[in-house]
């Protein structure tokens, strides 16, 4: 009887249990569908506005957020403080949704561990069985095994063993014993030649010593001075970049070149000349005379200045199919009186001289023969030089200038329009009739004792004179008297160290050179022919044991093929006995080995099975841990997202109370810090108190409930109190002196009737607009029931902005039946959910909310189902 009694009590425990977990089913599923639907339409409620929840991260919008009291100062700190909030839900939106994925993911390799468990299962069993299997195989064959045939079989297959054996170590002698024979015969070859090799460097030695006797000798009986001949070299034209260095009479050339590269720019460069010489004069061999600073070139010196500028245009001549021009004596006096009429008329250098004047014609005539009219001026070309001013020149210097000069004059000359490279070319005169000569003079004009002209040290004069045709040939010859020849160059002498004495004392010191070589190639040789002949008496040592050794393996091979063919015998005798039993005996071997391969990959699968079910559940450890760090990311954002929220409502207050009215005589200056929305839905009543009794009871805070009901005035002093209608939860009738206050608690707080002290602390935006029923702070503490009565459902109920219709929060999840306002971390029972649902009756309904209604019906059925659960479980407790 006891045992019945106690099977009834336990049937009645267990339906109290499926009544208790289905209404709270039930009452989650109708709170979470009423809560998701409240305020999705904005409706006027008292003529305030309800927004819509919907999109969980706001897009920030500053002009929302304007105080008209706010200074510049104060409304960057509010948009910068709610920038800070939009964020904040920006993140616990991803964290949420991050979290969710993973809860998915999570979900998903939980599913899948059964099945894995399962393949082990599987895997298992089909291993176990395969071992068994392979367990009768085994005592098949040891029961088919004939008596003494195991005995044989082994005896024959050891037999072959050693003697595979025995031929691998004979194989291995025998490769060895060439290779000794081998490295043998190259070692003595080695050893020869390493005994040739010290042979022939001692005889390198000792030649090496005789011929540097010799070459001493010789260098002690050489003269160590010469007079040496350096035939002249022309160096050819280089470039502005890479320039000809002329040291030395030898390299001065006797043809005109037109440098190397010559650029279009370059041909028409000012003072027909180049910054950067094509010929650059450097002193390495010049041995030509010194002209000392501030002295006059002597007659000789001039003259070979001025045979070598002869040589230079005549070629330059030649090269167009021209006759030579003439230089002689009588030509120099026709530019001794050019230069004697610049002096008189101080004819300043770089300046044309005066070939129309009288005094020129009177020169002219008297030099070529008393007829003027049959030699004519063709042109003059000048060029100026500061060489000698101020310093020592050499006749090498002054000849590379002029190689200078004139190779300007002939390929430069474009900034002249081309001139100075015609008068070289002159053969012609009046109307282009043919000159029967040209005739050139080439004369230096000193400036150097001239103060209004120290920068030019001398000027050239190249003066060209054309004899007419047709004449009696009087001043032809009398021009032609003591003409010059052209430069010739025939390089140079000088005294210097015999070439014989330094190749003496070269090939001395080579073969000194030599003699310490050959020294060290013989010790090298020797050296080598010693060891080589050590080496070759080893290799002949280790050939000599290795065909010792092959001696023995194949004795040993020898011994071991006969012992093989008396077991292979013995082997076919046994066969030959047994007959048919060893066919059985075959077969069952045959099935044992294929048994033992299957076996053999089961276990491999029975492994990788239990791999992969490792593998899941490390890959759950991992994702458990991602969860719980998501979780413990989202805490720390929900406590930044309260932080900035308070700091966004001190900055709207500290701008509001700018135009505040401190006495509340008629103004709400809202000096509350903490307490956010205390009396207004995001208006702050617009800085008045119009629907408080003219702020009377107001206490700076917007407490609706105007101290009237509570039993000692709530003044709403608590600065974190933000529950505009019931701070100490003592409201068990309604506030009904609220004179068409804002409404946020103008119904009745439905939870109120227990002392719950406390419970509404630091609640942010705790108002509704719903209906008057403040669902988040209903002063409820869920707790402070019979602790027999609360447990948890463990499972994650969300809810999405069920606090303030004005406020955007997101996933606060809810455990032990109470939902938590991610906006203030305040508690939800099923019963406030359900009495908020109720209450939103009493506001216009929209479409939406009249369909929820439905749904909350939901939520009050669930109450009560979990109600009766409570009772039956209750009961079955007590009895």
């Amino acid at each position: 009887m006891e045992s019945r009694t106690n099977k009834v009590h336990f049937k009645t425990f267990k339906a109290g249990k499926f009544w208790l977990v289905s209404g709270i089913t039930l009452a989650a599923l109708g709170g979470s569908f009423t809560i998701s639907g409240v305020g999705v339409h904005a409706d006027e409620i008292n003529g305030q506005p309800v927004s819509a929840a919907k999109d969980t991260t706001p897009t920030t919008d500053v002009s929302t957020n304007k105080v008209a009291e706010a200074t510049p100062a104060q409304q960057q700190a509010i948009d910068d403080a709610q920038k800070d909030v939009d964020q904040d839900n920006r993140d616990i939106a991803k964290n949420q949704d991050d979290t969710a994925k993973e809860q998915a993911n999570n979900d998903d390799l939980n599913n899948q561990t059964a099945n894995k468990r399962d393949d082990v299962n599987k895997a298992q069993d089909a291993s176990d069985k395969a071992n068994d299997q392979v367990n009768k195989d085994q005592d098949a064959v040891d029961d088919a095994t004939p008596d003494g045939y195991d005995n044989v079989q082994n005896a024959k297959d050891q037999a072959e063993t050693d003697k595979n054996k025995a031929q691998s170590d004979a194989d291995k002698a025998q490769a060895q014993q060439a290779a000794a024979d081998k490295a043998a015969k190259e070692a003595a070859d080695k050893a020869a030649k390493a005994q040739a090799d010290k042979d022939a460097a001692a005889k390198a030695k000792a030649d090496a010593q005789a011929k540097a006797d010799a070459t001493k000798n010789k260098a002690d009986n050489t003269p160590k001075t010469s007079n040496v001949h350096h035939d002249p070299t022309p160096a050819k034209p280089g470039s502005q970049l890479d320039p000809t260095n002329i040291d030395s009479e030898a390299d001065l050339p006797t043809e005109l070149t037109e440098p190397s590269g010559l650029t279009d720019a370059e041909k028409n460069q000012d003072h027909y000349g180049s910054p950067d010489p094509w010929y650059k004069y450097t002193d390495a061999n010049d041995t030509s005379a010194v002209v000392k600073a501030g002295t006059q070139l002597t007659a000789q010196q001039q003259k070979e200045l001025a045979q070598y500028a002869l040589t230079l245009i005549n070629d330059f001549r030649k090269q167009h199919g021209l006759k030579p021009v003439i230089m002689s004596d009588t030509v120099q006096e026709l530019g001794d009186a050019v230069v004697n009429l610049r002096i008189k008329d101080g004819t300043e250098a770089g300046v044309h001289s005066d070939t129309g004047s009288a005094e020129l014609d009177d020169a002219v005539s008297r030099i070529a023969g008393g007829n003027q009219y049959d030699v004519l001026n063709g042109g003059e070309n000048l060029f100026n030089t500061i060489l000698g001013a101020s310093y020592d020149t050499t006749m090498l210097q002054l000849k590379v200038e002029l190689l200078q000069c004139i190779t300007g004059m002939a390929y430069a000359d474009g900034s002249w329009n081309w001139g100075h490279r015609d008068n070289f070319l002159q053969h012609t005169y009046g109307s282009q009739d043919e000159a029967d000569q040209v005739y050139m003079n080439f004369n230096i004009q000193n400036y150097a004792a001239d103060p209004v002209h120290v920068l030019a040290s001398m000027t050239y004069l190249f003066n060209f004179w054309d004899a007419k045709t047709g004449t009696d040939g009087t001043a032809e010859k009398a021009l032609s008297n003591g003409t010059y020849s052209e430069y010739v160059n025939h390089g140079y002498d000088s005294v210097e160290t015999n070439p014989a004495y330094t190749q003496a004392v070269n090939d001395y010191n080579q073969s000194l050179a030599q003699v310490a070589s050959a020294n060290k190639a013989y010790t090298q040789a020797n050296y080598n022919a010693n060891s080589t002949a050590s080496a070759s008496k080893l290799a002949q040592q280790t050939l000599a044991n290795a065909k010792a050794q092959l001696k023995t393996a194949q004795a040993n091979l020898a011994n071991a093929k006969t012992k093989l063919a008396n077991a292979e015998k013995a082997l076919a005798d046994a066969t030959a006995q047994y007959g048919d039993q060893l066919n059985a005996y075959n077969a069952a071997k045959a099935t044992l080995e294929a048994d033992q391969a299957k076996a053999a990959q089961l276990a491999k699968d029975l492994a990788n099975a239990k791999q992969t079910l490792a593998d899941n559940q490390s890959a759950i450890a991992t994702s458990d841990a991602k969860i719980k760090s998501l979780k413990d990311q989202l805490a720390q954002l929900q406590a930044k997202l309260a932080k900035d929220e308070k700091t966004l409502a001190d900055a709207k207050a500290a701008a509001e109370n700018n135009g505040s009215d401190t006495d509340n005589n008629g103004n709400d200056s809202n000096t509350d810090p903490d307490n956010n929305n205390s009396g207004s839905d995001d208006n702050h009543n617009n800085g008045s108190d119009t629907d408080n009794n003219s702020g009377s009871d107001n206490n700076g805070s917007d407490n609706n409930n105007s101290g009237s009901d509570n039993n000692g005035g709530n003044s709403n002093t608590d600065p974190d109190n933000n529950n505009s209608g019931s701070n100490d939860n003592h409201n068990n009738g309604s506030d009904t002196d609220n004179n068409e206050s804002d409404n946020n608690n103008s119904g009745s707080n439905t939870d109120n009737n227990s002392d719950n002290s406390n419970t509404n602390q630091d609640t942010n935006h705790s108002r509704s607009d719903n209906g008057g029923s403040n669902v988040n702070n209903s002063g409820s503490d869920t707790n402070s029931n019979d602790s027999d009565h609360s447990f948890s459902t463990n499972s994650e109920l969300t809810t999405n902005d069920i606090d303030d219709s004005d406020i955007r929060d997101n996933d606060a999840t809810t455990n032990n039946l109470s939902f938590v306002n991610s906006r203030n971390s305040s508690t939800i029972t099923p019963a406030q959910v359900a009495a908020k649902t109720i209450n939103q009756k009493q506001l216009p309904q929209t479409g939406d909310q009249t369909s929820n209604q439905e749904i909350s019906l939901l939520g009050m059925i669930g109450l009560a189902l979990s109600s009766l659960g409570l009772i039956s479980i209750s009961k079955c407790k007590h009895n």
